[in-house]
C-alpha cells in the first residue's frame, strides 16, 4: 500500500512542477502556503512545518488539484500535496471540495490524508481524522484558495508474517494553499 501511496504523490508532484511559469511575475501573485502538523507515536514525535511561496525554494513543492468525488457529477475532492525533499516528508490531503467538518475513515474511496517520512521509511494513513474547510475556491481543476483543519488517529500499516499490524498516530495540524493573482 506504501509504495502504491508514495508513487501517486511523487507523480501529482512531478506533473505540477512541470508545468512551473518562470516568467518572473511573481509581483502579480499573494500566497500563503503551508501545513503545520504534529504527529505523535512510537517512531515519530514531534511537530513538522512545509512552507512554500513556490517561486523561491524549488526543495518544496506544493499543489492542489480539483477531481470529481467518486462518480458525482457536482461534488467535488481537493488533492493537495506538500513535499519537503529536505526534510524529507510529505503530506497529502483527499478532502471535499467544500465548506464544513468531514471525518475521513480508514477505507474511505474519495478521502485520505497521508503524511510521509522518507528517512523512517514510514507512511501514515487516516484512521479517523476529522476535517474541517473553512473557505475553499476553486475552479474545475485547481483549488486557489483552501484552508482548514484537522486532528485525529493515522496508522502506519505493515504486514509482518502475513499479519497487517497497524501502528497508531495522534496527528493534528492546519493547512492553506492560497494562490491568487493581485490583477
Amino acid at each position: 500500500m506504501k509504495p502504491k501511496i508514495i508513487s501517486i504523490l511523487y507523480l501529482l508532484l512531478t506533473i505540477m512542477s512541470c508545468s512551473k511559469n518562470n516568467d518572473n511575475s511573481d509581483d502579480d501573485i499573494q500566497q500563503s502556503i503551508y501545513i503545520n502538523y504534529s504527529v505523535t507515536g512510537n517512531q515519530v514525535n514531534n511537530t513538522f512545518n512545509i512552507v512554500t511561496d513556490i517561486f523561491s525554494n524549488p526543495s518544496v513543492i506544493a499543489v492542489a488539484n480539483i477531481f470529481p468525488e467518486s462518480n458525482s457529477q457536482t461534488l467535488k475532492k481537493a488533492v493537495i500535496v506538500y513535499n519537503d525533499i529536505n526534510q524529507s516528508i510529505n503530506a497529502s490531503l483527499s478532502i471535499p471540495a467544500r465548506t464544513g467538518l468531514t471525518e475521513v475513515l480508514d477505507g474511505h474511496t474519495d478521502f485520505d490524508l497521508l503524511f510521509g517520512f522518507s528517512d523512517l521509511e514510514l507512511g501514515l494513513e487516516a484512521k479517523s481524522i476529522s476535517v474541517e474547510v473553512l473557505q475553499i475556491e476553486h475552479n474545475d481543476i485547481y483549488a486557489t484558495s483552501i484552508k482548514g483543519s484537522f486532528q485525529g488517529i493515522a496508522v502506519d500499516k505493515v504486514n509482518i508474517n502475513g499479519d497487517e499490524i497497524e501502528e497508531t498516530y495522534i496527528v493534528d495540524g492546519e493547512f492553506e494553499y492560497n494562490v491568487y493573482s493581485n490583477n
